[in-house]
């Protein structure tokens, strides 16, 4: 599971605490000792150092192992709690979200935030997906999301998927398409979001916020309240620095030179005063605080 995380073929912020929790529960119901079962908790927290999800629902489970006298069952129960509260939230989400609809409309999204990123229905794709059943979506604007494409890889194929119509940008074209008026709104996910009401997000994300800003197009983040860090300071975030090949590379196939001197940060930090609202599972609210 470590190895999947760290590898991204299971992210988004809620999927990766989810499938973690499972899989210590596997271990625990196959009997591995307490003690190495504790390791595997903290080989897990090490995987992606930035999204809060993961590190609140593995503390939990860390409290459950070292304090309950009845740790499997209680462990089973959490974890299967957690998954049917996420779904529950993700569609919360979904019908909140449809209130920033003022009109039918284009709505940017990025990096993707729907059913591979989450158990459920997705946060800022979930949202979109319940707008266009009430038909106040014209079409999705999908940024490919450079270095990992999630956009082009992921979000294209649910929407290919579920038929909503949707076009597929390169991400340095979003400041021309709002300047041509053809972006109306904007809603990406959250990796965290702190009690100040900053947001970190995919790499990216901080572009698109004052690009939405300059135009005066409503820019919202969507995120259940399991994405919320109460506790944490901007100085206190980890933001991940992922390895050169991501860059260099599409598929294997080199797109560089193999010597080139890479920088590849995972995630941005967007402040406030650049967010219109913000969607959760408990309402959509203006300020955070």
């Amino acid at each position: 599971m470590a190895s999947l995380i760290r590898d991204m073929a299971i992210r988004g912020a809620p999927l990766i605490a989810i499938a973690s929790a499972y899989a210590i529960l596997i271990e625990v119901l196959n009997n591995k000792e307490k003690e190495e079962t504790i390791k595997s908790v903290e080989i897990l927290k090490s995987t992606r150092p930035t999204a809060v999800n993961l590190f609140n629902v593995l503390s939990e489970i860390e409290k459950i192992l070292l304090l309950s006298k009845n740790y499997k069952e209680e462990l089973y129960n959490f974890v299967i709690e957690l998954d049917n509260r996420e779904k529950e939230m993700n569609l919360k989400i979904a019908k909140n979200g449809i209130e920033v609809f003022k009109k039918k409309s284009n709505v940017l999204t990025y990096c993707n935030t729907g059913f591979l990123a989450t158990t459920g229905i997705g946060t800022a794709l979930g949202i979109i997906y319940m707008a266009y059943e009430k038909g106040l979506v014209k079409e999705v604007i999908v940024p490919e999301t450079r270095p990992y494409l999630q956009g082009s890889r992921l979000t294209v194929y649910e929407l290919e998927k579920l038929k909503i119509p949707y076009k597929l940008i390169t991400d340095n074209s979003i400041a021309f398409l709002m300047s041509k008026g053809y972006i109306d709104l904007v809603i990406v996910g959250a990796d965290r979001v702190l009690k100040d009401g900053t947001l970190i997000n995919k790499i990216g994300t901080l572009n698109i916020a004052i690009l939405s800003n300059y135009f005066n197009i409503p820019f919202y983040t969507a995120f259940p309240s399991s994405t919320m860090d109460n506790f944490s300071k901007i100085e206190d975030i980890k933001i991940e620095i992922r390895g050169k090949d991501e860059v260099i590379k599409i598929k294997d196939v080199n797109i560089t030179i193999d010597s080139v001197d890479v920088l590849n940060y995972a995630f941005d930090i967007t402040p406030k005063s650049l967010i219109t609202g913000y969607i959760t599972d408990e309402g959509v609210f203006f300020t955070m605080q």
